[in-house]
């Protein structure tokens, strides 16, 4: 605690340092630095213990993760989880479909991530993109579409293997999650965006099944949200999937013409949220596991995860049979990954257009 309490300070007093350094000559003028410097230090300090949520009990971490990889001795005896099944191993099996967890369960792959995003009506649906034209001949955009409408969509349409499989409509978040529990599959819980009422409807999946506490994690790429969820209840274990360039093409993805303005905003918001994020944010949130993209990965960047923040490492998304190797055996972290065939890489790259169109 006290180099958590001396890092902070240091940070605070970094961003005093550029905080006087462009707007606060004036204040200069009126009070002496010194003074005024301790009390902003202090109390952005005070805010962030105010307002942090303490991170979930680890046992209930363990519980839906296992032992963390490092401290797992050969033979492995203890339950540890090594891979998840990125939207249910969508490159083998059509994404986001029953027939898809089944598969993984039958591959050993007991721990399934999926995406949740809200309907036109405002119901919850297992879905990753805004629209279903990279999965269907149909064109609809989930957001502004009726459930009704959308429920019986073949998202099956597209798949580079859809001759082996049946028709799949659209499923909804209790519809996956009751699924996932039957079957004895933990879960990550993506949530896709900032509506607001995704929160009370996370909040409300755990009330209705008290057991997702030690079989599910909550992650997004917006902490604002992990926030939200865990503020309103510190039980629930949270995650942040992180990229470079994560906002920029989050807010650019629908419209390729944005502004020059637009754009330069959002790498700078890019900027100073990769700053904050090992520094004051993950403490705020009471992180317990980072999502890190696989270019974005380092022994040091584990190391300063693990071992000073108390943060969980997870590489996604993985797909090569000998970058598998190098997460589990050397980098000791686990994978997400999209599928459990260990292909050559061309043909690998080729199917990987599915996912990229």
């Amino acid at each position: 605690m006290s180099e958590f309490i001396f890092m902070r300070t240091l940070y605070c007093t970094f961003v005093v340092a550029l905080y006087y350094g462009s707007i606060s000559l004036l204040s200069q003028f009126f009070t002496s630095c010194i003074p005024f410097g301790l009390i902003f230090v202090l109390s952005i300090l005070g805010l962030i213990y105010y307002y942090r949520v303490p991170p979930p009990n680890e046992k209930d971490v363990e519980a839906v993760l296992g032992k963390d990889l490092p401290n797992v001795t050969l033979p492995k005896t203890e339950y540890v989880v090594t891979q998840v099944a990125h939207r249910g191993a969508g490159l083998d099996v059509p994404e986001h479909t029953a027939e898809a967890y089944k598969y993984c369960k039958e591959k050993g792959c007991n721990f399934i991530e999926f995406d949740v995003s809200l309907t036109a009506d405002g119901i919850p649906v297992v879905f990753h993109d805004k629209s279903t034209e990279r999965v269907s001949n149909r064109i609809l955009e989930i957001s502004k579409t009726k459930y009704k409408d959308l429920k019986d969509v073949n998202i099956s349409e597209k798949h580079p293997h859809r001759d082996r499989f049946q028709p799949s409509g659209i499923q909804t978040l209790e519809e996956t999650v009751a699924q996932l529990l039957a079957n004895g599959q933990r879960m990550f819980i993506d949530v896709k965006n900032r509506d607001g009422r995704l929160v009370n409807i996370i909040l409300d999946l755990y009330k209705r099944h008290p057991e997702l506490y030690t079989k599910a994690i909550v992650t997004s790429f917006f902490a604002s949200m992990i926030y939200q969820i865990r503020r309103r209840n510190p039980r629930i274990i949270g995650a942040i999937a992180w990229c470079p360039h994560v906002f920029y093409y989050a807010f650019t993805e629908s419209s390729s013409n944005s502004s020059w303005l637009k754009k330069n905003i959002l790498h700078m918001l890019d900027t100073i949220y990769e700053w904050l994020l090992p520094r004051f944010t993950y403490f705020l949130i009471g992180l317990s596991v980072i999502l890190l993209h696989r270019y974005s990965i380092s022994i040091k960047s584990i190391w300063d995860w693990r071992k000073k923040r108390g943060v969980r490492v997870m590489a996604w998304t993985v797909n090569n049979p000998a970058e598998k190797k190098y997460c589990t055996e050397v980098l000791k972290i686990p994978y997400l990954t999209d599928t459990f065939d260990d292909q050559d890489s061309s043909q690998l790259d080729k199917q990987m257009t599915y996912f990229e169109s």
